[in-house]
């Protein structure tokens, strides 16, 4: 039986002492909605093989520990 999948927004909200607006839609955009990969390398891979090597750039998340995808330019 696989493990279950790990839901950042819900670790967030089960772990943390305050509610803070900003950084429940800071979570929400900056993590749950992309896809997360394991390391830069593996992050940047994906991009390349999707044609956009030169268009999208890597991020550390300080939520759930992986990597995203960006725009902006990091």
């Amino acid at each position: 039986m696989p493990a279950p999948e790990f839901d950042p927004l819900k670790w967030w909200l089960a772990s943390r002492e305050g509610i803070d607006d900003a950084t429940d839609r800071d979570l929400e955009r900056s993590c749950t909605r992309k896809d997360g990969y394991r390391t830069e390398d593996e992050a940047r891979a994906h991009a390349a093989m999707n044609g956009m090597g030169g268009v999208l750039f890597t991020y550390h998340c300080r939520y759930c520990d992986l990597w995203h995808l960006t725009r902006r330019q990091t």
